[in-house]
């Protein structure tokens, strides 16, 4: 037994408040009672000092500490690898993983045996699950290796009985999905505080053969929801081993799904390179080993969900192929649109190129240099043919700089339906000559060579007419007024004059009512003409400022391409992610919204998927907020996965919908079968356990047979509290009232 202190405050000051109690008992008190017999003066204060005895037993609060051995029936695990990366054969003379974990287990069973004894000693084969086994097998054929699920397994029932140790012995590659993807380190972790160690072997290779050829892909970086004929950049990572100096073709396929139905997967055709296909990279490792990343593009051109495939094509002594190519769905929408963006280089491009964070909109700018270096603008012919850009937005570029063919194409891109801006600046509308090019038929305002630019403070509003404009919604209807007033102000504008006998209508003016924004439809185009070229500085301030401006120039835009009303099917389902390796779980979302776009909450859902062999199998709904939501968990089979929901809408009517994911024909068990001995290592140190060869546990073996398990006696101990209980209590008051009655019959109170 041991007496421990754990004081209410710091040591010294509560010896120091002891010190002052007594000292106040010795010098004040017997000076109040020295009148009386010397019994009752003895009494009084030996009642005192123990009142002032109690007070500090509470102040110092010790306990007695009693310790004693507790060596209660134990579990020793021998947790032993069945998966099938242990087939490999990279073993001494050719052996596999599992053979040689054989032998191991044939050294040790001698002592294992003698170990039992004492111990409960299991025997455990890990691969997708914890399988009880009686011995070992030669049988290696488990789909993946869970480590990290299997040892939280072990871990937790260390919780419910005393587990003195885990023999672990695995080539230590975590390769699992899905809800069996569970971080082995963490694992491990909680083994060690359940006073579980793990005692690690690592068997097998960390290293591939020199002799073996890989090429591999992976990594596929895409936007999964793109618009139609905008470019989607693509990056890919590729692994070669063994193929230095040799040429590795890496190219992009698209899937083709013109009049296929929803449930038929259509042919993967190559993509043929051009200026906006860049679909093709050769790439010559310089390196035995080579990890790098490509970038890569393509243009879509057919709406709709397809597949996209990355492939590096197999070279001929190359045995495993299945890491050759990856693939993906991506969403294609109609509504993409493409804008040509002429300006010169000033503050008002910085911030408006950001209107590419969004899939839907591409902005394409051409910097175009003043006339002194006029020799360096390179104008591309293609942005010049129609159907290539739905709008184009010239700035401060003088009309000369362009040249008179060029603007009469721009001219015949708007009249087939593509639409045209101009923005303010000191060479745009008629500073920059623009009222005698074929533009000027075009833009609502009226234009000479003597316009100007002001250059005072401006601020921008809506005219009440265009206040519920599209263009105009930077904010919700109650305070979208407020919004535009609180805007920084233009620091100049170009002065625009409405041009007579037209349609247009100016949307946005001055306090002063200075046109500022004037929208003309003629024929098939749409027409804006801004005075403006310093919304920048609305980008730069609060938040909702540069949400404002941001919505500002969407808007503009939609306007421009007659997109401002384009949306989405009322009924929808997403699958995420996209693509997944065998086993992983795809999540699966689904919605209905009314005829106004609000979501509907208590719709019922039947959700089913069509497996790559043509069955179908139901998913269960469950609700989610104001949408549905299912899991799909049996992806094990390569292949094309369609998920299928329908709902019946507030009129009545059936509603369908569908999406695709895909499941990779990756097989992560055997793709890279190398052996992980840092794993291993660290799961033995995390647990407090070691990282041991075959010889050091056969070595550790037969010194626990020997002298039984470091582990196995724990020390328990029992903490009893000699201060906080009922007697301490009674005798304070006790005492109190023993002392209280003394006084009391000798006068004193």
């Amino acid at each position: 037994m041991k007496l421990a202190f754990e004081p209410i405050w710091p040591w010294p000051f509560v010896l120091l408040t002891c010190v002052v109690m007594l000292f106040i008992l010795r010098v004040g008190y017997p000076r109040r009672i020295r009148h009386l017999p010397t019994f009752w003066r003895r009494l009084l204060i030996g009642l005192r000092i123990a009142i002032v005895l109690v007070i500090t037993l509470w102040l110092l609060r010790p306990a007695a500490v009693l310790e004693s051995n507790d060596r209660s029936d134990a579990v020793l695990y021998v947790v032993m690898d069945g998966s099938r990366s242990m087939k490999t054969p990279d073993g001494t003379g050719g052996m596999t993983r599992r053979q040689e974990m054989l032998q191991l287990y044939e050294a040790a069973k001698p002592w294992l045996d003698v170990i039992g004894d004492s111990v409960e000693v299991r025997l455990r084969d890990l691969a997708e699950e914890l399988t009880v086994i009686e011995a070992p097998g030669a049988a290696a054929d488990g789909r993946m290796t869970a480590i990290g699920a299997n040892l939280e397994v072990l871990a937790k029932e260390a919780a419910h009985e005393r587990i003195a140790a885990v023999l672990f012995w695995s080539d230590g590659k975590q390769a699992a999905s899905s809800k069996k993807d569970i971080d082995p380190i963490q694992a491990a972790r909680l083994a060690g505080r359940q006073n579980s160690p793990i005692y690690t072997v690592v068997l097998g290779s960390s290293e591939v053969k020199s002799t073996t050829l890989d090429l591999a892909v992976s990594e596929l970086d895409i936007a999964r929801d793109v618009f139609i004929r905008n470019v989607v950049p693509i990056k890919v990572r590729l692994k070669s081993f063994g193929a230095e100096g040799r040429d590795c073709r890496v190219r992009v396929l698209v899937e083709r799904r013109a009049r296929l139905p929803n449930g038929t997967s259509g042919e993967m055709e190559e993509v043929p390179p051009s200026q906006d296909n860049i679909t093709l990279k050769i790439h010559r490792p310089a390196d035995t080993a080579e990890d790098v990343t490509l970038d890569l593009q393509f243009v879509p051109q057919e709406p709709g969900e397809i597949k996209v495939a990355v492939e590096v094509e197999a070279l001929d002594e190359e045995v495993r192929r299945t890491n050759n190519r990856v693939e993906t769905i991506i969403r294609v929408r109609s509504g993409g649109i493409r804008v040509a963006y002429f300006d010169r280089l000033r503050p008002e491009y910085k911030w408006l190129r950001r209107i590419n964070v969004s899939s839907r909109v591409q902005l394409d700018h051409m910097h175009i240099y003043p006339a002194e270096f006029a020799a360096r603008n390179d104008f591309k012919d293609d942005w010049f043919i129609p159907g290539n850009y739905d709008a184009f937005i010239i700035g401060d570029v003088p009309a000369d700089l362009f040249g008179e063919e060029r603007l009469r194409k721009i001219h015949a891109c708007c009249e087939l339906g593509a639409g045209l801006m101009m923005i303010g600046g000191e060479d745009s509308f008629g500073g920059g000559g623009y009222e005698r090019t074929p533009l000027a038929q075009l833009l609502p305002v009226s234009m000479s060579a003597a316009d100007q630019q002001l250059t005072d403070d401006i601020q921008m509003l809506p005219r009440r007419a265009a206040l519920n404009n599209p263009i105009l919604q930077i904010a919700p209807p109650d305070q979208n007024r407020q919004r535009w007033n609180d805007l920084p102000p233009l620091t100049g504008a170009n002065a625009l004059r409405i041009r007579d006998g037209g349609a247009a209508v100016i949307l946005a003016e001055s306090p002063t009512g200075m046109p500022l924004l004037i929208g003309q439809n003629v024929g098939a185009s749409r027409v804006l003409a801004f005075a403006g070229d310093t919304t920048w500085q609305w980008a730069v301030g609060e938040d909702w400022a540069v949400e404002a401006h941001q919505r500002f120039w969407r808007q503009m835009i939609f306007w421009l391409t007659k997109m401002e009303n384009d949306g989405d099917s009322r009924l929808w389902i997403n699958a995420e992610p996209r693509d997944l390796n065998p086993g992983a779980l795809a999540e699966l979302a689904f919605g209905l919204r009314d005829a106004d776009g609000v979501p509907l909450a208590g719709v019922k859902y039947n959700v089913s998927v069509q497996r790559p062999d043509g069955d179908q199998e139901a998913v269960a709904a469950r609700a989610v907020d104001a949408h549905g939501a299912g899991d799909f968990q049996n992806t094990m089979d390569p292949g094309d996965y369609w998920a299928t929901v329908a709902a019946e809408d507030a009129e009545g009517g059936m509603n369908f919908a569908t999406s695709r994911f895909l499941v990779n024909p990756r097989d992560p068990e055997l793709d890279n079968p190398a052996a992980d001995p840092s794993l291993m290592r660290e799961l033995a140190h995390v647990s407090a356990g070691d990282f041991l060869t075959s010889d050091d546990m056969l070595e550790r073996l037969e010194q626990w047979a020997d002298e039984g398990l470091p582990s196995l006696e724990v020390k328990r101990s029992e903490r009893i509290t000699l201060w906080d209980n009922w007697i301490s209590l009674l005798l304070f008051v006790l005492l109190l009232c023993i002392e209280w009655a003394c006084r009391k019959k000798r006068g004193l109170v």
